[in-house]
């Protein structure tokens, strides 16, 4: 054989061998957005100049050599096929939900009438709200429980999804307002109020007593235009929201306040869910042993228009604080979550993250622990990152940075160090968004050691996230920045 008919063949066998991987990329089965797990859903793109090479050679060894080339495509197409086959077939919330999603878009309009608004505050109630109504929905008593802020047809829709199956959680792996509507005027020419309205799509692990449900919804939320946001409270209750006693209804099946004496569910007082619309819901149970093909690294990063404009009002008030400093306490939070999550326990970090994102990677952790599994991400470290959105309202800061990383990714059983998942051998690149907030109130350099930012001791936060030295909460930006979410390259869109 002539040496570049060799060369030809050698080029070929590579590509089959390429193809044979490209579908089991370490890290994209179980990807933070989805199916199960803290790692990304980006990578694979730092191949493709090689693939292309490869499909060119191959192309070359059709012509040249056929009798070698044909059936090497074929062999190739099919491994494709195969791959795709089985990513498919095991799909979690990282390989694609089976209905469109919703562009995000900004509710920054809100402000004109309401100076308090703060999009933070409100997607941290709207995310509690979710997980509270969807648990309580398996009674009419229970459900009156969060009466106040969920209308009576929006309770009525909760109730008839699964009534015999109680829910014994509901985890949100992502959420987006996509509709934000803003009057002219607070009340209409009838001197009446108008109507704010703001709807949120939820992506969710929904669990009964036996099933688990990947669900996607809308929630369309309402209040009367006359009304200001309350300001930020570490309470995490859902009291009367005129009065703000707990909640307690006069009668059973009505929505009169047992303190003030006012009827509630109508939007007057706080924002309410006027209806949910429920686009999907599949069973899928967590897979956290599947790996699905990363995607995403190499797309452009989604920066916001007004990012630089900003971040330089963000410097303005707070002249301490850098984008150095700001990713070395970036840095310090995605090392200590890594090492927490590689060892199954999440208690090292619960003073470094939001509670609404605390609870949602204790869901998986504690997945993970019941299969006697555990995912671990050695090695693993940021290689680079650009700021690409900084959002600022009275209340709160929140910067959103892309982050890339590389390192190890697999899953072993407990016990025996029997790799499931993954490669001890193959690091893998990834990228995500992470977005860090922290009180507007508060200035000074972010700190990047693990110590509570408000007395200095070292960091041990309660589950209800207060330091257990001087007792102050922190875990919703208090004193520091914090993260409090984490979204994949792949369907982030600003």
């Amino acid at each position: 054989m002539k040496r570049s008919t060799r060369t030809l063949v050698v080029v070929g066998l590579a590509l089959a061998a390429l193809a044979g991987v490209a579908f089991a990329r370490p890290g994209g089965g179980d990807s933070f957005s989805g199916g199960g797990g803290h790692g990304g859903s980006g990578g694979g793109g730092s191949d493709a100049g090689a693939i292309f090479e490869l499909i060119y050679w191959l192309i070359r060894l059709i012509i040249y050599v056929p009798q070698v080339g044909i059936p090497l495509a074929v062999i190739v197409v099919g491994v494709l096929v195969w791959g795709w086959y089985k990513q498919h077939r095991n799909k979690d919330w990282d390989s694609g939900p089976p209905v469109q999603l919703k562009r995000a878009v900004r509710a920054d309009e809100i402000k004109r009438l309401d100076p308090e608004f703060s999009q933070v505050i409100f997607e941290d109630f709207a995310f509690r709200l979710f997980s509270t109504a969807q648990r309580a929905r398996g009674s009419v008593q229970t459900l009156d429980t969060v009466a106040p802020y969920v209308s009576e047809p929006a309770r009525k829709h909760l109730a008839m999804r699964t009534p015999a199956q109680l829910v014994r959680s509901a985890v949100v792996g992502a959420m987006r307002v996509y509709r934000v509507e803003v009057p002219p005027m607070p009340v209409d020419q009838q001197g009446r109020p108008a109507r704010v309205r703001i709807g949120v799509e939820f992506e969710a692990n929904v669990t009964t007593d036996a099933h688990t449900y990947y669900t996607v919804e809308t929630w369309l939320f309402g209040r009367d235009a006359t009304r200001l946001s309350k300001p930020p409270s570490a309470r995490k209750e859902f009291p009367c929201p005129n009065c703000g006693a707990r909640w307690q209804s006069t009668a059973t099946g009505t929505q009169q306040c047992a303190s003030c004496g006012q009827v509630v569910d109508n939007g007057r007082f706080d924002w309410i869910v006027e209806q949910i619309s429920l686009s999907s819901s599949d069973e899928r149970p967590p897979t956290v042993t599947k790996e699905v093909p990363e995607r995403g690294t190499d797309l452009a990063t989604y920066r916001s228009a007004d990012v630089d404009a900003q971040w330089m009002s963000l410097e303005r008030s707070d002249p301490a604080i850098t984008e150095q400093n700001l990713v070395a306490r970036l840095n310090l939070i995605f090392k200590e979550l890594n090492r927490a999550w590689s060892s199954n326990n999440l208690k090292p970090v619960r003073g470094l993250v939001s509670d609404g994102l605390f609870d949602y990677l204790q869901y998986w952790v504690d997945t993970y622990k019941k299969q006697g599994l555990r995912n671990e991400t050695p090695d693993t470290g940021i290689t680079h990152t650009i700021v690409a959105k900084v959002t600022r309202d009275k209340w709160f800061d929140a910067v959103t940075i892309r982050v890339w990383a590389k390192g190890k990714d697999f899953v072993i059983k407990t016990g025996t160090d029997q790799v499931v998942r993954g490669s001890k051998n193959r690091d893998r690149a990834y990228s995500e968004y992470w977005t860090l907030i922290r009180s507007s109130r508060r200035h000074g350099a972010p700190i990047a050691t693990p110590n509570c930012p408000n007395c200095g001791a070292p960091l041990s936060i309660t589950m209800s996230g207060e330091c257990e030295h001087c007792q102050a909460h922190i875990t919703a930006g208090e004193f520091d920045w914090v993260l409090s979410k984490i979204e994949q390259d792949d369907t982030y869109r600003g």
